[in-house]
């Protein structure tokens, strides 16, 4: 397993895990990740691409203290083998490097419960906050809470 930076010549690899992935946020993410912003990881498993994060380092909008982790995402014939985890424990870890006490991620918390129920496994906690509208998808409200885990 290897777990590596994306490139620009990445755009078929990321399509290869997400289909729907669009060529304009593969670039928008990039160019984060070019203005050190974020980090645009790729989780392969022999050569194939598998799964994939972005490691914002400005968090969000809701939670500007602390890093982010955006649109986690395995390939869905592939769930449950643990690549998301190890996707996970590497960001944890790229975050520690760099002094962070605390990361999060944000989760639909009803038509999502198999991730919701990862991130709680691996000790992220509600942080009591409302559900908001997270994105627009195909004219569909995602409706996400925000969950968050300590470091130290």
């Amino acid at each position: 397993m290897n777990i590596r930076l994306a490139t620009k010549f990445d755009n078929e690899s990321l399509k290869k895990i997400k289909s729907f992935l669009d060529n304009k946020t593969i670039e928008e993410r990039l160019k984060k990740q070019e203005d050190r912003k974020a980090e645009f990881l790729i989780l392969e498993d022999e050569g194939e691409p598998i799964s994939y994060v972005l490691l914002k380092w400005e968090g969000k909008k809701t939670h500007p203290e602390y890093l982010d982790m955006e649109d986690l995402y395995t390939k869905e014939e592939l769930r449950g083998k643990g690549y998301a985890t190890s996707l996970i424990k590497e960001c944890e870890k790229r975050a520690k490097e760099r002094g962070y006490n605390k990361i999060g991620l944000a989760v639909n918390p009803d038509k999502n419960l198999n991730a919701r129920e990862l991130y709680e496994k691996l000790g992220y906690k509600h942080d009591g906050g409302k559900p908001y509208v997270d994105a627009v998808y195909n004219g569909v409200e995602d409706w996400v809470i925000d969950l968050e885990k300590d470091l130290y």
